[in-house]
């Protein structure tokens, strides 16, 4: 799957004071670990930084697409949507207004938005992104106001319908990292209805146990057990993937309760939360622990 982009330049505050970008660190379940990160400086292992993703979409179904600059260090010249890094001390909702402000000039409010999905994404695609993304949809109808702004990160803005960033995209002049566009934002894969399977007692077999490297890629460890339902088929036509939670090893078989089901906007097959014990976890919990191959699909997750 394609990814979500985490550079941005100084925000007009810092740049005026003249100060480093400063980050909030977190772990993989989002808990903030009390350290404060220097943009331009390797994360370290085991820690992962705040963005956001803002798409902004208007009553004719067209989205505000901006141009960088060419003296970006990233993408020079290609299109995307507004987006970056949440400063220290910052939400999620307010970093992506402020982004939104400082790159096309605009003041939107808290309740004209909504969070599609979040992921965490560690290495991939050849690259180190050690982030956690929240992607945001915004409703405005207006115009960008660029000359409110002096970040000198956006060339020019335009409203343009999917078909148009389809064109974009397949000439290569969009952030190649952005694809997930058109499967999760433009044109969302409406998900079943999960009501029969939350709650449900199931029991199964781990044929890839705690511990374990995936069978084709060997840089993946399975830190929770993954395994499948007995007796049901899933979206491939295959048993039923679940990602086994509270087991304090490697196991063979199971029974739990699904807590949770993890639907996939990229895949044919979605992943069921089993909690071994029927014990809840939180949102950002299950992410953390499954995000090392989920990181590769884009997706969300339904209680």
């Amino acid at each position: 799957m394609s990814g979500l982009k985490a550079d941005v330049g100084k925000t007009n505050a810092e740049k005026t004071a003249g100060g480093p970008e400063l980050w909030d660190l977190y772990d993989k379940y989002r808990r903030p670990v009390g350290r404060t990160h220097v943009r331009g400086e390797e994360i370290p292992e085991g820690y992962f930084h705040l963005v956001v993703h803002v798409w902004i979409k208007n009553k004719r179904g067209e989205f505000l697409i901006s141009q960088r600059t060419e003296s970006r260090p990233v993408f020079p010249l290609l299109w995307e949507c507004v987006g970056g890094s949440v400063l220290r001390g910052e939400s999620s909702i307010e970093g992506a207004l402020r982004e939104v402000r400082e790159e096309i000039g605009i003041e939107l409010l808290p309740q004209q938005g909504r969070l599609l999905f979040s992921k965490v994404r560690g290495d991939m695609d050849g690259r180190r992104f050690q982030d956690i993304a929240d992607v945001w949809l915004f409703e405005y109808d207006g115009e960008p106001k660029l000359k409110n702004t002096d970040s000198g990160e956006v060339l020019q803005c335009q409203w343009m319908d999917a078909e148009e960033i389809r064109q974009l995209w397949d000439e290569g002049f969009f952030v190649p990292t952005l694809g997930y566009f058109f499967c999760a934002v433009h044109a969302p894969k409406e998900a079943p209805d999960y009501s029969h399977v939350l709650g449900a007692t199931v029991s199964g077999y781990i044929d890839r146990p705690m511990g374990s490297r995936h069978p084709r890629y060997s840089d993946i460890v399975y830190p929770v057990n993954y395994g499948y339902v007995d007796g049901i088929t899933g979206g491939d036509g295959k048993e039923q993937d679940v990602y086994l939670l509270g087991a304090d090893g490697p196991v063979e078989a199971f029974t739990g309760r699904v807590i949770a089901v993890f639907h996939r906007y990229d895949d044919v097959e979605d992943k069921w939360i089993v909690s071994a014990r029927g014990q809840e976890y939180s949102d950002d919990f299950i992410l953390g622990s499954i995000y090392f191959q989920e990181q590769f699909f884009c997706g969300k997750l339904y209680r």
